[in-house]
């Protein structure tokens, strides 16, 4: 499929094709983790991809901004400049957790984790309180 961009076009409805895309290029736990929750505008011959926070940032610079611009150019048959940035949260609705990570990288993965070990011990609980019934 291919789209044409105009004004009032929204970027939204083709970037659901472009994960589609990258889905297929990388692991399942590796896609959930740095594409599920990303959005993007377009700006000219610029597509910026905004993402939760800096770590998530400088991840997907380093390792995924290549499968995105080819990704995006097979969906849109055109070469666009990726551009990656941090959402912006208005004021009064920031992540709580958010207040606890500093601009260190490892203090923020560190974070990430500690909120991953409180998920992995909920779904235990609730594992085991199945087996239980």
């Amino acid at each position: 499929m291919c789209y044409i961009i105009r004004k009032g076009f929204d970027s939204m409805d083709f970037w659901s094709d472009v994960l589609e895309r990258i889905r297929w290029k990388i692991p399942k736990v590796s896609y959930d983790m740095w594409f599920s929750r990303t959005e993007v505008e377009l700006d000219g011959d610029v597509l910026i991809v905004k993402v939760e926070n800096q770590f998530s940032k400088d991840w997907l610079n380093s390792r995924y901004k290549k499968i995105i611009a080819l990704s995006v150019y097979e969906t849109l048959g055109k070469k666009y400049k990726i551009q990656i940035e941090t959402k912006d949260r208005p004021k009064g609705k920031e992540n709580p957790i958010s207040k606890t990570i500093s601009q260190n990288p490892y203090d923020e993965i560190k974070n990430f984790i500690a909120q991953q070990n409180i998920t992995i011990k909920n779904l235990q609980q609730k594992i085991n309180e199945r087996r239980n019934d």
